[in-house]
């Protein structure tokens, strides 16, 4: 091969090693856009949410609603199936609230557009591994309900439950002695670091989470094996109260 074929060759391959590094980092950068625009629209989402909460409140002298299951708070009626398209059992539709008419969906009332309950990154993924939540569940949120979990004390009331039980007891907003760290609803398969995660950044999981005084964020929790201990309080778990002092509440 002769000296200007080689310099050739060489020019081309360095030319074609330049040419991938663009396209990489230009995939990247698309990669990364993607996500800040889904992630920007989640924070809206929510955002938008907690004004339909804030007018809830306004209207029911503060207290939250009780729902029928935590999708059952806004959003469509669901078609719940499971990832490979089967029906999930049906105690489980109703206790999620997928089966709950939009009619009985509280927030629906104060929201313009219920696909305002709908995230953009939404994969599905949780316990029972759906394609989406917004398809399965008719929410792309879920709500503390009934239950106090992963430390968190939960604000919404669970309708098929006794009214005057501490399960089927709402939270009232002046119950909310901090406001800022407060959670009231996150994405479906908060608070897991699982793969799952819909709006993770490189490598770390991420949520969008909703908080009493109206503002949605990012929010990373600590390992799912780490919340798994708090999934409920003793005699059950190793749950700590929940505590306004803490990061979350």
């Amino acid at each position: 091969m002769s000296l200007s074929a080689r310099g050739l060759l060489v020019c081309g391959c360095i030319w074609g090693f330049l040419g991938l590094l663009i396209i990489t980092a230009c995939c990247s950068k698309t990669v990364v856009s993607q996500r800040q625009q889904k992630s920007a629209q989640s924070i809206e989402n929510q955002r938008v949410i907690g004004q339909a909460y804030s007018k809830f409140l306004n209207d029911n002298d503060g207290s939250y609603p009780r729902v029928r299951g935590p999708a059952g708070v806004g959003g469509k009626i669901g078609s719940p199936l499971d990832i490979k398209g089967k029906p999930l059992p049906s105690i489980i539709a109703k206790l999620y609230g997928a089966t709950t008419p939009e009619k009985d969906r509280p927030l629906n009332a104060y929201i313009e557009n219920i696909n305002s309950f709908h995230d953009p990154a939404d994969i599905g993924g949780g316990a029972y591994n759906v394609a989406s939540a917004w398809e399965s569940f008719g929410n792309s949120y879920q709500p503390q309900v009934a239950d106090d979990m992963f430390r968190v004390k939960h604000v919404l009331g669970e309708a098929s439950e006794k009214k005057d039980s501490y399960e089927g007891t709402s939270m009232h907003e002046s119950e909310i002695t901090k406001t800022s760290n407060k959670i009231i609803q996150g994405d479906w398969n908060w608070p897991y670091d699982r793969t799952d995660t819909w709006h993770a950044k490189q490598g770390e999981a991420r949520h969008i989470m909703l908080y009493a005084d109206g503002h949605a964020a990012e929010f990373v929790f600590p390992p799912t094996k780490k919340m798994l201990l708090w999934m409920s309080p003793p005699p059950l778990g190793n749950m700590p109260d929940p505590d306004p002092n803490y990061i979350w509440w």
